[in-house]
């Protein structure tokens, strides 16, 4: 049996949490129909869909190779804001500031995905952590602003593993790591 899955980097708690709060304050304003949990927080690099058991572990073995000399890097948080049309937004996100190193961990996982057949198409990447999706409006208009992302801006972590993670739409939290990679530290 397939299972759907996705490369992503993950969020650490903290972090969830002052998401997971300033979600709270984005949900009166935007009548979306799906919400992400607390502990579902991540940064996709690519997803993969419906992934066999034989698919899942060449694309493990693919990555330990591949992943082997990246080195840990930080990411910083900066902006929000919607994907769609600002009046009927299909994503509400919180963004992230440019990164060279993840642009390459990108770079390197899609390259490692193609090699065992995942389809990775030539969207253009635009990492963000997806806070809410799905547009439930009913023809409304959204003329409110979003909320200032206080205590969001700015904030740092490391970002020192990939994980492959396990979709289960009825669990909550729905991800479930399938396996990590742990990014190479300097010895």
């Amino acid at each position: 049996m397939d299972r759907h899955m996705f490369l992503a980097v993950p969020v650490p708690e903290e972090l969830q949490a002052k998401i997971q709060g300033y979600a709270e304050k984005v949900k009166p304003i935007l009548p979306l129909k799906k919400w992400t949990s607390e502990g579902d927080f991540h940064i996709t690099l690519n997803f993969l869909g419906a992934t066999s058991d034989e698919s899942a572990r060449d694309l493990v073995d693919k990555l330990r190779g591949k992943l082997q000399d990246t080195q840990p890097f930080e990411l910083e948080l900066s902006s929000v804001g919607v994907f769609g049309n600002p009046k009927t937004p299909r994503v509400c996100w919180v963004g992230i500031e440019p990164s060279e190193q993840l642009d390459e961990l990108y770079k390197r996982t899609s390259e490692s995905c193609a090699s065992v057949g995942f389809d990775t198409s030539n969207r253009p990447y635009r990492p963000h952590i997806t806070i809410g999706k799905r547009w439930g409006g009913q023809n409304e208009k959204v003329t409110e602003r979003l909320p200032e992302p206080e205590g969001l801006n700015g904030l740092t972590w490391q970002v020192d593993e990939v994980i492959l993670y396990e979709i289960h739409p009825q669990r909550k939290p729905k991800y479930v790591v399938y396996e990590r990679f742990k990014l190479r530290e300097d010895q």
